[in-house]
């Protein structure tokens, strides 16, 4: 049985994983340990309709490989560590610090994306990947390509989102991971913690003025922000904050440093790479001297003000570690609301 502590929400499933996690499968009415899942669900059939593709569970994933960081947290929330036989696609970025004991006795792949042949050395039947270029043509395993070698796909399904996301298709996306795994009490009681914490949130901002935020990812003759598709948009407003951008429907984008100013944020939210030097360029104080060296938004608030919150990279991810992004800029844009 996997031991899970250090996490405020996987404290939550201790009383599930030490009981063994009972539940029951839909159409057998017999409950069932988690020790027996993987035997007791033959014959029952879970579908997974993900991105396009559909897919038929009889049996619990048992070699699963996750790629980028908030598809390895979604799976270590859950307990489900003794179930993944590689991770991949970090670069750099750092793991929620919930999550680093269970961490560390997964195995690492690489810290870019995978061949096939690193995939295939560890003999995966589920490749679960929270971003889409985790499946790359470029690296030969795209989606098709692993299920005509008889491995199990899953993307988040923020990552085919051809609309606005909401922080609530985080909480889908444990409960979707946790009928896969049939654990699907563990997935309850962390959705539970988890929208406790997010609702804590958005209690004591809720009565604050929205600050107005640009979002800086990177880039010097124009800026690499966020429009109001991405998942990041959704974690700002949660905090208290209007991505000033969030009217423009794109994940992704870059502007010009005119808009910035015309839109005059009051901070400057500036994104962190990773916690390796190779993936810290360029770094926060970097980022925050290109921004001093932009003459047209001198005069916004947020310039005048020194006004440069942060969130991590790993943190704008959609996963579990996002609620904790949620907290961290609430009490960047609203100190007073969490005295």
């Amino acid at each position: 049985m996997n031991t899970v502590a250090g996490s405020r929400s996987r404290r939550a499933l201790a009383p599930l994983l030490s009981l063994g996690a009972v539940f029951t499968l839909a159409g057998c009415g017999e409950a069932v340990t988690d020790e027996e899942a993987s035997t007791a669900v033959a014959g029952e059939v879970y579908t997974d309709d993900n991105c396009g593709i559909a897919t038929e569970y009889t049996s619990v994933p048992d070699r699963a490989v996750s790629l980028t960081s908030n598809a390895t947290e979604t799976m270590l929330e859950l307990g489900l560590e003794d179930h993944i036989v590689g991770t991949a696609y970090m670069r750099g970025r750092e793991i929620a610090p919930d999550y680093a004991e269970p961490y560390g006795q997964v195995p690492i792949l690489s810290s870019e994306q995978p061949t096939m042949e690193q995939l295939i050395d560890v003999n995966p039947d589920f490749v679960y990947s929270g971003y889409p270029d985790g499946f790359s043509e470029k690296n030969g395993h795209t989606r098709e390509q692993l299920g005509d070698a008889g491995i199990d796909t899953h993307l988040t399904p923020e990552g085919c989102a051809t609309g606005p996301v909401e922080v609530e298709d985080i909480f889908t996306e444990i409960t979707t991971i946790g009928d896969i795994f049939r654990v699907p009490d563990r997935a309850e009681a962390s959705v539970d913690a988890l929208r406790k914490r997010l609702d804590e949130v958005r209690s004591r901002v809720g009565d604050e003025e929205p600050v107005k935020v640009f979002l800086y990812a990177s880039g010097t003759d124009s800026g690499a922000t966020t429009g109001g598709n991405s998942m990041a948009t959704q974690l700002i407003e949660a905090a208290g904050g209007e991505n000033i951008f969030g009217d423009v429907p794109e994940r992704w984008m870059s502007v010009s440093w005119e808009q910035v100013a015309e839109r005059a944020p009051d901070v400057i939210l500036v994104r962190e790479e990773g916690t390796t030097p190779e993936y810290q360029s360029p770094s926060v104080a970097a980022k925050i001297a290109d921004l001093e060296s932009v003459p047209v938004i001198a005069e916004t608030p947020a310039m005048k003000n020194k006004a440069f919150p942060t969130i991590t990279l790993s943190q704008l991810q959609p996963g579990p570690y996002s609620i904790d992004g949620i907290e961290h800029l609430g009490r960047q844009f609203h100190p007073s609301a969490f005295e």
